[in-house]
């Protein structure tokens, strides 16, 4: 039988659709479907919107998704960066804030910040608690996925083993799951562009991560914590990482990367004010040489060039024919690293002469792992063991 969730994902795609319609876009049969359907009806997530003609004669009744019978709450944090999200089953927004990034400080005072953005988010909305499946958290990995724990100490080791979806579960009443930042991008930009699709996410917000989409799931790995893009060598002769690797993308790329090479500059480190982070500092930094400061351009070009380098080795891996970027730190620099990417891959991926690879931006870069964080709630209800 399909997943609920795949089944769902189909509806909202399509607006309102047939059993047949849905059978035909699963290969199950229509009896399969239909129970399928039920099952989400007694959720009380779909109903029947109404009927299409039939070439049997008896009229094909249609279903939908019903958008505002409950809501999820997608949050997105890394050190230098947040944003909260209220989704509806549609996965429309009906309520956004950018929450206060966490920075240095220990993991309760941030995590009573995000109860307090839970209780305004639903405010903002008008959304009762009842009516609300649960609280999705996308952050950096790598993490226990199940036990919704941190296994780094970054940005402090206060971090490291935190029981972060009990204790943000225990300030808001509400259930919490966690969710690689990157995976939930992609989930989000799945909930806004696709329902079957397949496409890899470059994540950079903070630093840099992946996420990869097969046929509409999400790939996880053993742990949860696969495609680390960052952590790809694009100098095998290059500095250590804190990972033990050499020469990795984040250090030689990332925000934290650019941040360096523009504070090692006199000119260009005027442009980055005083205190900045990673993610401030590259958000600065391109938007100086979005304004023609070229030395500030030769910088956005290095790290683009590097991370077109390293999803190629990402392409090649699993034959995909879609990049989508995502994450804050493309807000302004999104369509130059979008060209950067798409010029090297037309040239450098290895199946370039069987199929063409477009490089693409999210539909909102900012909000793309909070809108998948929520729909990751959802997902792990529909994908329970225990839903009826």
């Amino acid at each position: 039988m399909p997943t609920l969730a795949v089944v769902l994902s189909l509806i909202r795609e399509r607006g309102a659709v047939s059993r047949v319609e849905l059978a035909g876009a699963t290969g199950f049969t229509q009896a399969t479907m239909t129970r399928a359907v039920r099952k989400l009806e007694d959720l009380d997530l779909v109903h029947e919107v109404g009927t299409v003609p039939s070439n049997q004669g008896k009229p094909r009744r249609l279903v939908g998704i019903k958008a505002d019978a409950r809501y999820m709450i997608g949050l997105q944090f890394d050190a230098y960066s947040g944003t909260g999200v209220v989704v509806d089953l549609a996965g429309g927004v009906v309520a956004q804030r950018d929450l206060i990034a966490p920075g240095l400080r220990p993991p309760e005072t941030v995590i009573a910040e995000l109860a307090e953005a839970v209780r305004l988010l639903l405010k903002d909305a008008a959304v009762p608690r009842d009516r609300v499946l649960g609280v999705g958290l996308a952050t950096y990995g790598p993490q226990d996925r199940k036990a919704g724990v941190l296994l780094t100490p970054q940005p402090t080791p206060d971090w490291q083993g935190h029981p972060l979806a009990v204790s943000l579960s225990k300030a808001t009443g509400i259930p919490v799951a966690v969710e690689n930042d990157a995976t939930a991008a992609g989930i989000g930009i799945q909930t806004l562009s696709g329902a079957a699709s397949s496409f890899v996410v470059v994540y950079m917000c903070g630093g840099i991560g992946a996420g990869l989409i097969l046929d509409g799931q999400p790939y996880r790995g053993v742990t949860s914590n696969g495609l680390e893009l960052g952590h790809i060598s694009v100098d095998a002769l290059g500095p250590q990482c804190t990972c033990g690797n050499r020469g990795c993308l984040d250090t030689a790329a990332g925000p934290t990367a650019v941040m360096e090479q523009a504070l090692a500059d006199p000119l260009l480190a005027g442009r980055i004010e005083s205190g900045a982070g990673p993610l401030a500092a590259i958000l600065s930094i391109g938007r100086a040489a979005l304004d023609g400061d070229a030395a500030a351009a030769d910088l956005i070009d290095a790290s683009a060039q590097k991370l077109a380098i390293a999803t190629v080795t990402l392409v090649n891996l699993f034959d995909i024919g879609r990049v989508v970027l995502a994450g804050r730190a493309f807000a302004d620099l999104g369509p130059t690293y979008r060209d950067t990417l798409q010029a090297i891959l037309d040239q450098a991926v290895f199946m370039r002469h069987v199929h063409a690879t477009r490089v693409e931006l999210a539909p909102d870069v900012t909000q793309a792992a909070a809108i998948g964080a929520a729909t990751v709630v959802l997902r792990n209800l529909l994908e329970s063991p225990d839903a009826p």
